[in-house]
């Protein structure tokens, strides 16, 4: 059931803490986008001061992660510790592509309170994930095989896009002690990916309508806050927390066109939505 009325302040929020990535998933439009980008990060006080807002209202998810590796940023731990003790009773979470994910890596964030740490594996198969990923992670399945820790077990989700390579069957069997959580592709014809992302779609994963502008909100590292975790080019920016607080945002002119647009179902008079598959569009090959 798509939402039509949008929430008094959003249940879900994603910051994003730094822009860097190193990953090289080809249905990602990264190196095309933000790689030919200056790095940005969100300073720590303006971090601090978004999680004190927050905490005066009920949400239920906070996500330290957009469009980035999330563990690239150093302060991530500090972070997460510090939105937890705010907020004891809120999922935070963290998606990643697993290339530095280490046993001190996992013990950390669970110290600092992490709940959930979402690691992205589209398949088992040696030369199809090196194909969809870049590098094959011997050292990342070692560690994952090997975890005993109930905690641990709880905290890390396997996160798998739906690819042609995907084996239903063989993911579980590999890595079913954890939670498999399988997920729809989600594709802008503007992102310029358009073969390599052919190279592993599959027919069936196309995602369907969203209606994500009415309770999540998207904090970019630069500030500017985003309608859809998927507007890799910011084609609507609907404020920025280093000149309004995020409440203020939610209920400005901007934000709240996009959010009766969305409940009226014309997305292609937003910019963002018009080409995303999420808008009914399929893929061309």
């Amino acid at each position: 059931m798509i939402r039509t009325e949008a929430l008094d302040f959003p249940k879900s929020i994603l910051i994003e803490t730094y822009s860097l990535c190193q990953g090289e998933c080809k249905f990602c439009p990264y190196k095309e986008i933000r790689s030919k980008e200056e790095q940005s990060i969100l300073t720590t006080d303006k971090y601090l001061e978004l999680i004190l807002e927050i905490s005066k209202h009920e949400i239920t998810r906070l996500t330290l992660f957009n469009n980035n590796e999330p563990l690239l940023d150093k302060r991530i731990y500090e972070f997460t510790d510090m939105a937890h003790r705010l907020m004891p009773d809120v999922e935070i979470g963290l998606s990643s592509n697993g290339r530095v994910v280490t046993e001190n890596v996992l013990n950390r964030l669970l110290e600092s309170g992490l709940t959930t740490l979402y690691i992205s594996i589209p398949c088992i198969n040696r030369e199809d994930y090196k194909n969809v990923m870049g590098v094959y992670p011997d050292r990342l399945f070692e560690l994952l095989d090997s975890i005993t820790d109930e905690r641990l077990l709880q905290m890390v989700r396997i996160a798998v896009p739906i690819t042609k390579f995907l084996d239903e069957k063989e993911m579980m069997k590999r890595f079913g002690k954890f939670k498999v959580c399988i997920w729809n592709l989600e594709y802008k014809n503007s992102w310029g990916i358009h073969d390599k992302f052919m190279e592993v779609a599959r027919e069936d994963s196309i995602a369907g309508l969203c209606d994500r502008p009415m309770d999540q909100a998207v904090i970019s590292s630069n500030g500017d806050v985003l309608i859809c975790c998927r507007d890799w080019q910011s084609q609507n920016v609907v404020g920025n927390v280093y000149d309004a607080s995020l409440y203020d945002i939610w209920h400005g002119e901007k934000m709240q066109k996009i959010q009766h647009l969305i409940a009226e179902g014309k997305y292609n008079q937003i910019e963002c939505c018009k080409d995303c598959v999420m808008n009914k569009e399929t893929y061309k090959r």
